[in-house]
Parts: C-alpha cells; structure tokens; sequence
C-alpha cells in the first residue's frame, strides 16, 4: 500500500482548460502504476477545481481508494462524500481552528503530506495568496522529505519530479519559487519510471514484504518440538533476569490504571491495525530483552560458581579434580552462550526491535490526534530512513470520521495518558526501582570489599599471634581465605558488569528526567484542551521518548553478553 498525497488549484484563472490538466494527471497516475505501484490510496481534499479532477483520474487509473479530508465539520464537498465513490474521510473542525488563529486549510494540507509518500501536484510554481494552498503542499513536502510529482498547467504534457534530497543544504523555499518563475529548473527532473520507483523505495519495500511472507511462512511450517522447547525457556530459564529484578529492586508501583480505549477508536480499522503491529512487535522485544538479560545474568552467575568451585579445593584438596572438570564444562557452556549471541548479534537485534516497539506505541498513541512521526523530526528528513514504521502507518491511512468536539475530547484523553501522564508515572516508578538495583549492587561491592578486607586483617592478626601464643591456624581456615581472595574479586567482577552492560544507575537518571519533563507538559495543558495543544503536546512529547529510544539504541553495542 502507498498513499499519494494530492493538491492543486482551485481557480478557474490558475487552472485554465479542464482537458489539458486531466491528461497531465492521467499521465501522471499512469507513470506511478508503470513505475511498479498495483495498490494506492489517494490523500485529497476533494475540493472543486484539481481536486475534482484527480479524483476522476484516479478511478479511471483504477490503483485504489480515495480517502478525503475536508477542512471544515460542515464542509459541503464532504456531505456526499459515499455517493462520490469515497469510503472514507476525515473531517477536521476548522472553525475551532480558526478560533485560536490557525488556518484550517493549511492543517487539512499538512495532515495530507505529512502521511503520504509522494504528492502530486497541479502547480503554476507561482506563489501562494493564501495559506493552505498548493504552494503550501508544495513547501511543508519538501520540508518534510517527500517528494514532489509536478503537473504544470501551462506544460500538462511534462511531468517533472522534484526530490528534496537534490535540493540545496540551505533550501529556502521562497527563492526555490523565484528560481522557477525565473525558468531555472536546475532543482527539477524529469519524471520517469526510474526515479518515481526510487523517491518511493519500491525495490525495499518488495524485498521487505517478501522478508515478512517467508517468515510467516517460516513460523507457520516450524518444528513443534522447537516451538515447544521455547515455550519452556521462556517459562523458566528465561525469567531469571525477571526474578533478579524483583529481587532486586521490588515491584513497580505507583502506575495509573490504563485509560480504556473509546469505542469509537477501537472500532476504526487503522488503530486495530496499529495494536496488532505494536503488540506483535512489543511481544518479539519483550523476549528478546528477556533472552540477552538473563543470559547476562546466567553468565555472570556461572563466573561466580566457577570461582566458587575452582577454589574448593583449598578447603576439601580432594576435590580438585572434580572441581576442574566442572569449571571446564562451565566455561565452555559460558563460550557457547557468548559465541552463539555474539553472532547472532543478539544485542543489535533487541536494540532495533525494542526501537520499532516503541516507535509503534508512539504512532499508534498519536494516530487519533493527526500526529505522524514526520512532523516531530528536524529537516532534511530522509522518509526512506522511517521505514518500517511508515510501512505500517501507511496501512492504517487516517482516521475515518469528524474531529467534533466530543471526540477530540475522548481520543485526546486516551492519547494524553498513553504518551504523557500514563508514562510520565512509569518512567518515574521504574526510575526508582532502577535506582534501587544500582544502589544494592553497590551496598553488595561495599560489603563484600569489607569483608575480604576484614577476613585477610584477621588472618594476618592469628597468624601473628599463632607463634608467641603457640597455637595453630586450622588448614581450612586458609582454605577460607584463599576461597574467598578467589571468590570476591569475581562477585566484584561481576557486579561492575552488571552496572556497565543492563545501566541500572544510567538508566534511572534518564527515566527520572523524562517523567519529570512529561509531569512538566501535562501541568501545561488545561482541563480542557483543543485539539492543537493536543497535538502539541503530543509531538513533544514523541520528540523526547524518541531522543531517549535511539539514545537507548546507539548503546547497544555495550550491551553486548559480557565474556567472564
């Protein structure tokens, strides 16, 4: 699925004859098909002029629905929209908008361009006289990454293609427009199947879904018995970092219930899309985490054992021999869990699947609003770089019905605690208990450093008052000491590993900071907030649980099985 966005001219002096411009579009949804796309969805205002046009054109092209976003609750383009051939459309109330000083036409634009993958434009190049307008499309595309397909009035029969990575470091739209009114094309292609196919990233998103049918294919036709010996590691070996956690730090507590979805919401095909996708994703991160965790853990449990075992001895000298060999038989089941992880790169794989997670659960919070990861990065955005998550956000198209005030108050609320106030008491809760290991494991380091220094000063005092009072040290007693000169320093060795591989400390202190960021932006928001500080919020919002989950993922390489 691909979803075009479509603008153009609604003045009868700016369009000229209808038959030029239809043949220009017919061109232009015949090129896109050429260009490999068998299943679109068309993004378009369907106001009079070119809107009415392309929608004509793009059922004769036959590549998909129409899905139409009006500007207006009372919009009268949007009153028949069933009869006019559209089984969906979004209505967004303008005249609230407009209440707060925003223009409804330029909202209606951004939301269209922000969830397309190429706009298509019937566009004189001149400027805008008006905000919203094509120019506008034109602009917040470009800013935003997405390409532009042209269709000129006054040249129907050339389409020309307009790529913002071919555009300047310091594009500057309005001498973008001068340079084009000048007739400098410089900036400007021709429009061919090579390059429409490319600025869409066909070739990937092929080899992405064929990855995907082979792995459903993969897991429908698996061995039961492995299926079955995953089910038991997960159901016990697997929960070791689980109860270290516990044990460690306690239970999360102070969490707010979760705000139930609104039926409205739940019931629109593109949010059940978008919690498939996160829950699947978010349950494939959870066992990765799970796996990586307590193997870290086993490891660092087997290196104590190890040391535990290979320095019995000095206490029972006839357990030498059996104490080798179960120090051989953990050291190489302990290479083999690190050399079969390492080349996996079991790390990398649960960094960037714990990145799709989370960047799922923030698409699917801000889908409601009208929000898109688009809107919340910094020019030059590359869209190719967004994949998978467009992928799926694509499927899902817009929300289907009117943002009346009745549903921006019930969809806002569940949005607001999904990514605000319900995370903002999770990040706080799990700082605390993060916090809490880091602070044990260091009480462990502190206590276990006075007792080695503690039995080596008593040793040392026995075995100098051993002479003048004329008694004898019993040998295990320095059995115990060389035991433990072996066995400390590896629990030391072990619990630094712990602190530099799973960040107990770090990862406390970044928690801490973000919920009191997000308990920050939900004390701005007033009881009753409109849909624009909604979506404002919420893209703050997503920019910082963003910068936290790709600090997060940048650090996977040191979360790489430590090797005891």
């Amino acid at each position: 699925m691909i979803q075009l966005a479509f603008a153009g001219h609604n003045r009868a002096n700016d369009l000229g004859h209808h038959e030029p411009i239809t043949e220009g579009l017919d061109a232009a949804f015949r090129l896109i098909r050429e260009a490999g796309v068998e299943h679109a969805r068309l993004l378009t205002g369907l106001a009079p002029g070119a809107d009415e046009l392309a929608a004509g054109a793009w059922r004769l092209a036959q590549l998909g629905p129409i899905h139409a976003v009006f500007p207006f609750l009372d919009d009268p383009s949007g009153k028949a929209t069933e009869l006019r051939g559209v089984p969906s459309a979004t209505w967004l109330d303008g005249a609230a908008a407009e209440a707060l000083g925003r223009n409804p036409h330029l909202k209606q634009t951004r939301l269209v361009v922000e969830a397309a993958d190429l706009l298509v434009v019937v566009w004189t190049g001149e400027r805008a006289r008006g905000a919203g307008g094509t120019a506008d499309a034109v602009r917040c595309a470009l800013e935003t990454g997405l390409s532009v397909l042209w269709v000129k009035p006054s040249d129907s029969p050339r389409l020309r293609l307009i790529r913002p990575e071919k555009l300047p470091s310091d594009f500057d739209f309005l001498e973008f427009q001068e340079g084009l009114q000048a007739g400098n094309l410089s900036h400007v292609e021709e429009a061919t199947e090579a390059n429409v196919r490319e600025v869409l990233n066909l070739e990937a998103l092929a080899a992405a879904e064929a990855a995907a049918a082979l792995d459903e294919e993969a897991q429908a036709t698996g061995d039961k018995s492995d299926a079955r010996l995953d089910a038991w590691l997960h159901g016990w070996l697997w929960k070791t970092y689980g109860a270290f956690r516990t044990l460690m730090g306690g239970r999360v507590s102070g969490l707010a219930a979760a705000h139930p979805v609104p039926e409205d919401l739940a019931e629109q095909a593109g949010f059940q899309l978008l919690t498939a996708a996160y829950m699947s994703a978010d349950q494939h991160a959870n066992r990765l985490s799970a796996v990586h965790r307590s193997e870290q853990i086993l490891l660092l449990l087997a290196m104590v054992t190890a040391a535990i075992v290979g320095s019995a001895w000095t206490i029972w000298p006839g357990f030498k021999t059996t104490a080798v060999f179960i120090e051989l038989m953990l050291g190489l089941a302990a290479l083999w869990v690190w050399s079969s992880a390492a080349r996996a790169r079991q790390h990398e794989r649960w960094g960037e699947e714990r990145h799709l997670a989370e960047q799922l659960r923030l698409i699917r919070a801000c889908w409601p609003l009208g929000v898109s990861l688009v809107s919340t990065r910094t020019p030059p955005i590359v869209r190719q770089a967004l994949e998978p998550e467009q992928a799926i956000l694509r499927k899902a198209g817009l929300p289907h019905g009117r943002f009346d005030e009745a549903r921006v108050a019930s969809w806002g609320h569940w949005a607001l605690s999904e990514l605000v106030e319900g995370q903002a008491a999770y990040h706080l809760a799990v700082s605390k208990r993060e916090g809490r290991i880091a602070h044990r494991i260091h009480a462990a380091e502190n206590a276990a450093f006075v007792f080695l220094l503690a039995l080596f000063a008593s040793y040392l005092l026995a075995h100098a008052l051993s002479h003048p009072l004329d008694l004898h040290v019993p040998h295990w007693i320095s059995g115990v000491v060389a035991m433990a000169g072996t066995v400390v320093p590896a629990f030391a060795a072990a619990t630094m590993a712990l602190e530099a591989k799973l960040e107990f400390k770090e990862q406390s202190a970044r928690s801490e900071r973000i919920g009191e960021r997000l308990e920050g932006l939900a004390a701005q928001l007033g009881p009753n907030p409109s849909l624009d500080d909604l979506q404002g919020a919420a893209r703050a919002a997503m920019r910082w649980h963003l910068a936290e989950t790709s600090h997060w993922r940048d650090g996977a390489g040191r979360r790489q099985l430590f090797r005891p």
